[in-house]
Order: structure tokens, then C-alpha cells, then sequence
């Protein structure tokens, strides 16, 4: 019942916003219990593809990135995985200055930027700045990410380094020109950062990553437990 909903979601059958059917009309078309629609419905929940309001019923949530807190998959892979077609544009690999968290985290005294933007079925999500290394940077082709689009990929196959550990910060800010220009969005326009320091299997700093994403496109999930 859960796969048949997806779809239904998925296809356009029904908009960001509409209301499902209620919990008796559900049980009706499927033929099925009380426990079996809600248990389909906890499934969609979890999958960010629905929200739930309490005395009011179901509805299609804002199909926008869902990132699941403590995840390290690429936006590649949450994109894919969303059931959206994974896009890049704007790549550029170049030797940079570096912000000061970025000097302090990574080794040696000259780093690269690897700056892109990140598209979801052609519409821009997010900004991604990433410093690396020298050892790293300089070895990194930008056609390669232009044409594999994850980085953590590039890295993963043609350098042999796998992010196994990350530590994320998250913070509100608005736009400034450069960056509403890659997002396509006002100047001011509230976005998402998102900052990652990233090490590899034996613990060396690989990566320092900020990412900006529109508020109304992107979204962290934070599932707790007792």
C-alpha cells in the first residue's frame, strides 16, 4: 500500500499541499485494516513524502531535499534516492585562499576550492563550496565532476579516499549577489548553510564544505529516540 501511495505522489497524482484520503476512504480503495493504512502512511511520514497534522489528516509535503541528520551520503545519492535527476552546473577546481575554519582544519598552506551547483530534475538547490587539500585538489579534474557530478564519488574512484566521519553545523543566512545569482533567487532571500568538516577512514581531514541551499527547497530531519 506504501509503494502505491509513493507512486501516486511520485506521478503527480497528487500536489505538494493536497490532502490524502481520509483513514476510512484509504481502508475502503485498498481493502485493508485500520493498522495496515497507518502503518503505510508511518512509512511515508518517515520518507519525508507526507506530514501528518493532527485533527486535520495527511498531506503531500513540499517535495524539496530531505537530509536526514548523521547521513553522510552525497547529494547525488539524495537526489537518486528522492527520485529526482541529479544535475550540476557552474563547476570550477581552482587554488584559493580558504576561509579561516578551513585553514585551521585541513593540512598544508595552500588549498583548493571545488565550487558547483547542485541541481534537482534542472532546478537549482544548492551552492556547494568545497576546500581540499592540496594533495587532493590538485588532482581533481573538473570535467571528472562534471561529469560523475558527486564528488564523494571522484574522490571514492579515482583518488581512493571514502568519507567515513563527518561534523555538521547548521545556520540561517541570507543571500548576497553571488549566491543568489547561482541559486536563482532575490538578494536577501533566506537560505540553509550548512557546514561540514569531513575525514577520511584513518582520520585525516579531506574535506571543508559549506553548502547553501533556498529554505523553501531544502530540509534537515532530525529523528529522535528514547
Amino acid at each position: 500500500m506504501a509503494d502505491a501511495l509513493r507512486a501516486s505522489i511520485e506521478d503527480g497524482s497528487w500536489s505538494p499541499g493536497d490532502a490524502l484520503p481520509s483513514e476510512a476512504q484509504l481502508m475502503a480503495t485498498y481493502d485493508v485494516s485500520r493498522n495496515t493504512v497507518r502503518h503505510a502512511l508511518s512509512v511515508l511520514e518517515n520518507a519525508n513524502l507526507v506530514r501528518r497534522q493532527q485533527g486535520l489528516g495527511t498531506f503531500v509535503a513540499d517535495q524539496g531535499v530531505s537530509h536526514v541528520l548523521g547521513d553522510l551520503r552525497s547529494f547525488t545519492q539524495v537526489m537518486v534516492d528522492l527520485g529526482l535527476e541529479p544535475g550540476i552546473a557552474d563547476v570550477s577546481v581552482r587554488p584559493d585562499e580558504a576561509p579561516a575554519k578551513a585553514r585551521q582544519f585541513l593540512p598544508g598552506d595552500h588549498l583548493w576550492l571545488a565550487r558547483r551547483v547542485r541541481l534537482g530534475s534542472g532546478r537549482p538547490f544548492c551552492l556547494m563550496e568545497s576546500w581540499l587539500p592540496d594533495a587532493i585538489g590538485s588532482r581533481l579534474d573538473p570535467e571528472r565532476l562534471r561529469e560523475r557530478q558527486s564528488l564523494y564519488g571522484v574522490l571514492q574512484e579515482d583518488l581512493g579516499i571514502v568519507l567515513a566521519s563527518a561534523t555538521e553545523t547548521i545556520h540561517a543566512e541570507a543571500a548576497d549577489e553571488e549566491r543568489a545569482a547561482a541559486l536563482e533567487v532575490p538578494v536577501g532571500y533566506p537560505l540553509l548553510t550548512v557546514t561540514r568538516w569531513s575525514s577520511d577512514r584513518r582520520g585525516q581531514p579531506v574535506e571543508f564544505v559549506r553548502s547553501h541551499a533556498p529554505g523553501d527547497r531544502y530540509e534537515y530531519v532530525i529523528k529522535l529516540r528514547q
